[in-house]
């Protein structure tokens, strides 16, 4: 068994300055086995604040959801807005 996962993210809108360098719209994240949502945020170094909306496949996810080989994080930012 590896001692890492790989997973596919997509940051969107202003998070997008938080990409490694030289990756386009979706890159790939290795992490220790057994690395949340939250490992994967903080290795992005992107504020805990800006990771608004957390999305795993078509499912919302926590931050202390845990990672699986193969997973596609969708990072947004804080949305707002609306009819007042």
């Amino acid at each position: 068994m590896a001692d890492t996962v790989t997973i596919s993210v997509k940051v969107f809108a202003t998070l997008k300055r938080y990409r490694p360098a030289g990756s386009q719209d979706g890159f790939s994240l290795s992490l220790p086995r057994g690395a949340t949502v939250q490992d994967a945020i903080t290795a992005l170094s992107i504020p805990p604040e800006q990771a608004g909306m957390l999305v795993a496949g078509d499912s919302y996810v926590a931050k202390e959801t845990p990672l699986t080989d193969g997973l596609q994080l969708n990072i947004f930012p804080p949305l707002a807005g609306g009819a007042s």
